[in-house]
């Protein structure tokens, strides 16, 4: 009988406006987690997703992050904090290997190298990788495909995107935490948690998901069944004055979130809804004018299947930190189970070793 493992994982979302977070548990031998509890209040010192104060942003973070641990009556496990902000930028990347000139079966070694390939990028000193995202992979001269394991080809390549941030931004994160008293397992992308957070099977249709923050933008686009496309704009609730339908501000953040939605597009790739989320989607009218602006149907993002101790409100409102937690948890999730699994690793080692030298 297999003993399953628990383990709590704690989704940290340090925004302008507040700071929220979530614990959940996770067992790393069956699917799914629960919310254990949800915690936010209002932040200090941060700006447009930047640590402005050290002291005010890590007294909020120490704030919320005891409230959650007095919640549950445990540890909060590991941390994962997320990261926004215009220096938060993403590119596509392109790697290629050579198999053989008569071509042979491609190994899960080979995707390895291939990924490895496809993901070194020269980067100015002062930035850091923090996301590499397969987005298809190709044989020969054949269109893209998700999967070529298996297959026969004589040469190997893969589409990446990449996500880059400031090395003294993310420094920036991790000792805003460590002076709250709380260790940072890692830093991930807004924009990836809110989709583990929100989307399902909606990212293979082509979406759109807007973070609407109180002094951010983000806008991640999901297609295929992976985030393909960022853009972030600094400017957001706070920047906004009367009504929206008048506001020059809005109209900006519209206007350049429509662009992106039509440069997106030039590229072949069609965006069929979008889901809003963040602090400004709970202003009154901005759905409407917003599926209005970019004529697809919009919604309010709502957390997906959230199973344990979560409100309604708190659903909409801990998109980011419950995303941040989940995405995290995959880690423990069950790996594929493959059939004499060290006999077969040993033969594409070996097999390996062979190509490689002939």
């Amino acid at each position: 009988m297999t003993i399953k493992k628990l383990h709590t994982i704690t989704g940290l979302d340090i925004g302008s406006s507040k700071v929220s977070a979530a614990a959940l548990e996770i067992f790393d031998a069956s699917p799914g987690s629960r919310i254990l509890a949800y915690e936010s209040q209002p932040s200090k010192g941060v700006f447009r997703g930047s640590i402005m104060n050290l002291d005010d942003a890590s007294n909020s973070v120490a704030k919320v992050l005891t409230k959650l641990r007095l919640k549950i009556s445990r540890p909060l496990g590991d941390i994962y904090v997320n990261i926004s902000g215009d220096t938060v930028t993403g590119e596509k990347s392109r790697g290629m290997i050579p198999l053989s000139s008569r071509g042979r079966e491609v190994t899960r070694f080979d995707m390895a190298k291939c990924v490895n390939a496809a993901g070194t990028i020269r980067l100015p000193f002062d930035r850091e990788i923090i996301h590499r995202i397969v987005l298809n992979y190709s044989i020969d001269d054949q269109p893209a495909i998700k999967n070529p394991l298996g297959l026969y080809a004589s040469r190997l390549s893969c589409e990446m995107y990449v996500i880059t941030a400031g090395i003294n931004h993310i420094q920036n994160i991790y000792k805003c935490v460590d002076n709250a008293g709380y260790d940072t397992r890692g830093v991930v992308y807004s924009g990836i948690a809110d989709g583990s957070g929100l989307l399902e099977d909606a990212q293979d249709e082509g979406l759109l998901l807007l973070n609407m923050g109180d002094s951010l933008t983000e806008i991640s686009i999901f297609s295929g069944g992976a985030l393909s496309a960022i853009s972030v704009i600094s400017a957001g609730a706070a920047d906004i004055k009367g009504d929206l339908k008048t506001s020059t501000a809005f109209d900006n953040i519209a206007s350049r979130v429509k662009a992106k939605c039509e440069e997106f597009s030039g590229k072949g790739q069609n965006i069929k809804s979008a889901v809003i989320t963040g602090g400004f989607a709970f202003s009154e009218g901005v759905v409407d004018i917003m599926e209005e602006r970019l004529s697809i149907p919009v919604k309010m993002g709502v957390v997906k299947n959230a199973q344990g101790n979560i409100s309604s409100i708190d659903s909409l409102r801990g998109v980011t930190a419950i995303g941040l937690a989940r995405y995290a948890g995959i880690e423990y999730q069950p790996k594929p189970f493959r059939t004499k699994g060290l006999v077969r690793d040993m033969s594409e080692k070996v097999a390996e070793i062979f190509n490689n030298y002939f």
